[in-house]
């Protein structure tokens, strides 16, 4: 029953969707009966006769669907379907990795066996490791090939499936991929997504291999020899085996065929690091110099080699930096300076002083510093041995520089 106002249209509802229903509620119908056994059961009781039977399978019936309607039984056949359509798609997936191997690989395993009364025993080892190569080799051909045609399958069944049906939105989906778009005006040979999904195959047989060796070879350490086990303990470890390699499969190998197919790389992401990276400020060549020269001299503590810029200076563009062609010159009646005005003092220290001063303490180097922090942080004396970048090492008194420095202070 649908609840709807009066002025709303009723919902456009496909033919699938009344079979779906229609299918989910036969499934229903029996779970009711087999679930409405002891009402059946209490209900016959009073009662005798065909009719009375009937009346009481009705009735019984009725509670258990009603139940099972209250708890939602329905979409829990719905999850059980989706379940089995899974496991459906993984089975199918496991059948086509290990059958295309075996069909593309028959007519070398028919080449070595005629070719065995040929071959001396000698080479027996090398014959099976190129039978094994081939094997492997033709099976990643057939791979592609079945990658390829079944895009061309996917592209001609969506020019006429029927919209609404059931998998309509999943292969309108797979036509947008790029594996599907780029099948239409490549060729076998040259479509590359293809041969992607083929090594993917290819990689998951071989992890199928390592599996089923793995297993075996827990099964030699548990039973014994192989000719010793027993038919329960074989069926035990294949299906441990199978079970192990359908579940990386589905976690691992369906996803990179996905992102394989549908071309979802990482270029996205690498290019949002490359553009995030272009706008850092460059490096300073002093500051990268002074960390090589504190590495040679054994110092892990390294200096930030890229000046911060402020909001300001990042907005500023280059064309404002230079001086406005409307700006308004100076107005000749300015005043002139003062020809009394004192000149800066040749000694005045700059603004900002690059550290440059080593100190030699307890057998090595510390530093760098600026000559304010000698006396300040380091507290050097006439006799303490300083050097000035890649100088020698000499005694703080015999640098006229810091001599008169150190008498200032």
């Amino acid at each position: 029953m649908e609840i709807r106002r009066h002025n709303q249209p009723p919902p456009t509802v496909s033919a699938w969707l009344h079979w779906r229903e229609g299918i989910i509620a036969f499934l229903t119908l029996p779970a009711a009966i087999v679930m409405g056994i002891p009402a059946i059961a209490l209900l016959m009781l009073p009662m005798r006769g065909s009719s009375g039977a009937l009346v009481a399978l009705i009735l019984g019936t009725a509670i258990s669907s009603a139940y099972l309607y209250h708890f939602r039984v329905a979409k829990l056949f719905k999850i059980l379907l989706k379940f089995f359509w899974i496991l459906y798609a993984d089975l199918l997936k496991t059948l086509q990795i290990l059958l295309v191997p075996a069909a593309t690989g028959t007519p070398f395993f028919i080449l070595t066996i005629v070719t065995a009364t040929m071959v001396p025993r000698q080479l027996m080892p090398l014959t099976i490791f190129v039978l094994v190569v081939c094997v492997l080799l033709s099976g990643i051909v057939g791979y592609a090939a079945l990658q390829y045609w079944s895009a061309h399958l996917v592209n001609w069944a969506g020019t006429w499936w029927p919209v609404g049906s059931p998998g309509y939105s999943r292969i309108q989906a797979r036509k947008a991929w790029k594996h599907n778009k780029t099948a239409i005006s490549q060729s076998f040979v040259r479509h590359s997504t293809s041969w992607h999904l083929a090594a993917n195959d290819g990689t998951y047989l071989i992890y199928f291999y390592l599996i089923a060796l793995g297993f075996s070879a827990i099964g030699y350490f548990w039973f014994g020899e192989h000719s010793e086990w027993l038919e329960t303990e074989e069926e035990m470890l294949g299906s441990a085996t199978a079970l192990v390699w359908v579940a990386l499969w589905h976690f691992w190998g369906w996803r990179s065929e996905v992102a394989i197919a549908s071309s979802q790389s990482s270029t996205k992401t690498s290019d949002k690091r490359r553009s995030s990276n272009s706008h850092l400020p460059a490096a300073d060549p002093v500051e990268v110099e002074l960390n090589q020269m504190s590495a040679e001299l054994g110092n892990t503590r390294m200096r930030p080699v890229r000046k911060s810029q402020s909001p300001t200076q990042k907005s500023q563009s280059p064309t404002q930096k230079s001086q406005s062609p409307t700006q308004k010159p100076k107005s000749p009646t300015q005043k002139p300076k003062s020809p009394t005005q004192k000149p800066k003092s040749p000694t005045q220290k700059p603004k900002s002083e690059q550290p440059q001063w080593y100190v030699f303490r307890s057998g090595k180097a510390e530093g760098p510093y600026t000559k304010d922090q000698l006396p300040d942080v380091q507290k050097i004396s006439d006799r303490t041995k300083v050097r000035r970048g890649e100088a020698e090492w000499q005694r703080a008194g015999e640098i006229s520089e810091l001599a008169l420095f150190l008498t200032q202070k």
